[in-house]
This record gives structure tokens, C-alpha cells and sequence, in this order.
């Protein structure tokens, strides 16, 4: 009757093996492709502000 249990153990464990196997790349593709739509968001704002700063400079020719 131990080696059921045993059994079940070691099919337990390989399911959970098989879930981090296939959920660990799904996990990484979600983070770069926040990290990457994160920092556009950052360079889009970051140039907004730059524009803004520098705008009343256009008109006068000193850019």
C-alpha cells in the first residue's frame, strides 16, 4: 500500500516539474513584453516633456 502513495508522490511531483517546464517561458515572454511596452510608454512621455520644455525656444530660432 506504500508504493501507491509513493507512486502518487512521484506522479505529483512530475506534474508539478511539467507545469514549471511549460510556465517559466510563458511567465518570462509576459515580463519582457511588459518591461518592453513599459519603457515605450517611459521614451514617449520622456520626449512629451522634452518637446514641451524646448517649444517656446522653436519660435525665437534659438533651437
Amino acid at each position: 500500500m506504500s508504493e501507491k502513495i509513493v507512486k502518487k508522490g512521484v506522479a505529483g511531483h512530475a506534474d508539478r516539474e511539467e507545469f514549471l517546464r511549460s510556465a517559466i517561458p510563458v511567465a518570462t515572454a509576459l515580463f519582457l513584453l511588459m518591461a518592453s511596452v513599459a519603457y515605450i510608454v517611459y521614451r514617449i512621455v520622456d520626449n512629451r516633456n522634452y518637446n514641451e520644455r524646448w517649444k517656446d525656444y522653436d519660435e525665437c530660432g534659438l533651437s
